[in-house]
């Protein structure tokens, strides 16, 4: 199966506009560009020195894909926004096919499951630093180039992890029940991390519900509450007592406790209700992201897949309200010595 012919076409991947161009990065912006390429660099070089490793055909593909996908979407790109903006990228990294054939390339040998096994790790701490970006840029175009990495990097990661337990080469934790097929403890484990920030949801919803009367932020506190975190809150539920857990109680209902905008002593303003939900929303789908990675059973990952899905979704809106209310705090204007 060819690995690029599953994946989103790179001319969907939207460029900066012309309106966009005329504003500096930030410097979280340019953290996180920086970031990303220079861990493409070393991915590819990690990748190219496994293909040198191992003689097994199978492994040669997915490693030979891994580094063409590498360059073309994620090198590629970055490079090319960073030039526009006048900042000189680093050299690229020495190729390291260069050094002999697959498979006799190297003086130190690793195994195919020790291969296998550090792309594992690899792909793990790739999600993890694209959730981390997507959260952190505030540019549309930029984030949605982040976006697509890390829904594309969930593809490659389910294609090794596929590789990985079809040769029982992976070593997931153990299991939490003695059912078949059941949820290994690692699994319950962010399921019920998830169910007490899924609980904390509903909590602050319900008071930030209750300290304003913006009806545009009503609107989003709503849906973040009925159509987000109730919800998902009643799939992980359902997941965990499938399993034979006792799940917690869910918090009490807020919001009969008073009037909008009547509710305690202190209110929160608009502008800081939504500076609290960028933050959660940030933190929410970096935990998604890092739940999926560590997950093995397929609806556990489709959920917090989902889920990540969902999050994303709801933090473009939110970005879109609070920089049309221009309450956006970004970290200083950054630009190249020459920009």
């Amino acid at each position: 199966m060819n690995i690029l012919s599953i994946l989103p076409s790179f001319s969907k991947i939207i460029p900066l506009t012309k309106s966009e161009n005329n504003k500096p990065f930030h410097a979280g912006e340019i953290y996180f560009l920086w970031e990303g390429l220079t861990a493409g660099y070393g991915l590819v070089s990690v990748a190219e020195t496994y293909l040198m490793n191992t003689e097994e055909s199978e492994i040669h593909f997915l490693l030979e894909s891994l580094v063409k996908e590498t360059y073309m979407k994620r090198i590629n790109l970055l490079e090319k926004i960073l030039k526009k903006e006048g900042f000189t990228v680093p050299v690229r990294p020495a190729s390291k096919l260069l050094q002999g054939k697959p498979g006799v390339g190297q003086e130190v040998k690793l195994n195919d499951d020790e291969i296998i096994n550090n792309l594992i790790a690899w792909g793990q701490v790739t999600l993890n630093q694209d959730a981390k970006a997507v959260g952190a840029i505030t540019r549309e175009s930029v984030r949605k180039v982040f976006t697509d990495l890390l829904f594309d990097n969930m593809k490659n990661y389910d294609m090794i992890m596929d590789l990985a337990i079809n040769r029982q080469t992976f070593m997931p934790a153990p299991p939490a029940t003695a059912k078949n097929n059941s949820l290994n403890m690692d699994e319950v484990a962010r399921l019920w991390e998830e169910i007490h920030f899924r609980h904390i949801s509903v909590i602050n919803l319900t008071v930030y519900l209750s300290n304003t009367k913006d009806q545009e932020l009503i609107k989003l506190l709503k849906r973040a509450l009925f159509e987000v975190a109730l919800p998902q809150l009643d799939q992980i539920e359902t997941m965990l007592k499938k399993e034979g857990f006792t799940v917690p109680t869910r918090p009490a209902d807020r919001l009969e406790q008073g009037p909008p905008g009547q509710v305690s002593k202190i209110n929160l303003s608009d502008n800081e209700i939504l500076g609290v939900l960028l933050t959660a929303a940030q933190i929410a789908i970096m935990y998604h992201v890092r739940a999926y990675s560590l997950a093995i059973r397929k609806d556990v990952k489709n959920l917090f897949r989902d889920f990540t899905s969902t999050e994303v979704e709801d933090y473009q809106k939110l970005i879109q309200l609070t920089t049309q209310r221009h309450t956006l705090d970004n970290p200083p204007v950054v630009t190249s010595r020459h920009g």
